[in-house]
């Protein structure tokens, strides 16, 4: 049986809500890579790579800055 696998917006709202509601900290590469001090217990390390589809990924940055989440693209 293959895995259905569900790209939506909708479902990474899910997922950045989970994140947030578990209290994961996302950080961006820059911000992980150059902090002095230790990373938090649960920090995220959240990146994007952004192929074939920019307008998705546009969707996806203005969701995470709506939650207040920071993240990097590519």
């Amino acid at each position: 049986m293959k895995a259905v696998r569900d790209f939506t917006i909708e479902k990474y709202r899910q997922l950045c809500h989970t994140l947030l509601d578990e209290s994961f900290t996302p950080v961006t590469v820059y911000d992980f890579l150059c902090n002095e001090r230790e990373p938090e217990e649960r920090t995220l390390v959240l990146r994007h790579d952004v192929d074939r589809h920019p307008e998705n990924a546009l969707r996806m940055a203005k969701l995470e800055h709506d939650l207040g989440i920071s993240a990097t693209y590519y």
